[in-house]
């Protein structure tokens, strides 16, 4: 009977380190194939560890491709990404979760709907309103659409509509607008929904590849997703470049993840159960 019950507690724990080391396979295979030498990336059988660790792919992305142009150009549009509909959804989430106006329950509907369609499928309309605009091969014209996505809306909603009414009335009594009410109680209490809405997006829009091969045309202005799409030749594919860019591209974002990781688990349990903690 204790081994039973030993078997059942630790068995849940047993799975998740095994899917979680299963998923950390690749990315500790691209690490190790971006500092070895070329004639040992290929090698059969394949070497976990190498000859000897070498620079030489990461010192070849830097001086034969604008790399660096590239994370600054994934920088600009992450942290405006961000910053943006961070702005957006907020305003928009309290409004649908704080004020009453007509036909706000059914437009609420309406984006849902909206909000489970593919991202893929507003690409013809979204080209055409930025080439109207003349936003293509800009920062403006990749950064606009990522910031008028649903989910934000929503996320921030489901948690705004749950804290208490009482803190709301509190502030009117004291003289608060509406936007004083945001400003000096919803977003005081909402920071850990924030913070994992706003990695969320920064990580989205770091690593969005469909929208920008199709609105950005120019080298110069490409962010890391395409950038990395134009390190593979047409005629041979250089896996130590490339695993060396992909490397170089996931650490921001792993950092930002590994910084903030309580955070973001802490603000989407908040807003998943309606709690303000």
């Amino acid at each position: 009977m204790k081994a039973l019950r030993a078997t059942k507690r630790f068995l849940p724990y047993v799975i998740m380190y095994g899917i979680a080391f299963a998923w950390i396979i690749p990315i500790l295979w691209m690490a190790d194939t971006a500092f070895k030498p070329r004639p040992e990336i290929l090698s059969i059988p394949p070497s976990w560890i190498p000859s000897h660790f070498t620079l030489e792919n990461v010192q070849r992305l830097f001086a034969q491709w604008p790399f660096g142009r590239w994370v600054l150009n994934s920088v600009i549009v992450a942290s405006s990404v961000t910053l943006g509909s961070l702005i957006v959804s907020t305003l928009a989430a309290f409004s649908f979760a704080r004020l009453h106006w007509r036909g706000r329950d059914t437009l609420f509907m309406i984006l849902l709907v909206f909000m489970l369609l593919p991202w893929q499928v507003n690409v013809i309309p979204l080209f055409f309103t930025m080439t109207k605009f003349g936003f293509l091969n800009t920062y403006q014209g990749v950064a606009l659409p990522m910031i008028a996505m649903p989910i934000g809306v929503f996320l921030l909603r489901q948690f705004f509509i749950n804290i208490p009414k009482e803190l709301e009335d509190a502030a009117r009594i004291d003289g608060c607008s509406s936007f004083g009410i945001l400003t000096r109680v919803i977003i005081p209490v909402s920071k850990p929904v924030f913070a994992a809405f706003g990695v969320y997006m920064f990580n989205f829009a770091w690593n969005e590849f469909f929208w920008s091969m199709i609105v950005l045309r120019k080298s110069q202005m490409v962010t890391l997703p395409v950038g990395l799409k134009l390190l593979q030749g047409a005629f041979e594919i250089d896996y130590g470049l490339i695993l060396a860019g992909a490397f170089m591209a996931s650490l921001p974002s792993l950092f930002v993840f590994l910084l903030l990781r309580r955070q973001i688990i802490r603000g989407f349990t908040l807003a998943g159960s309606g709690s303000k903690g």
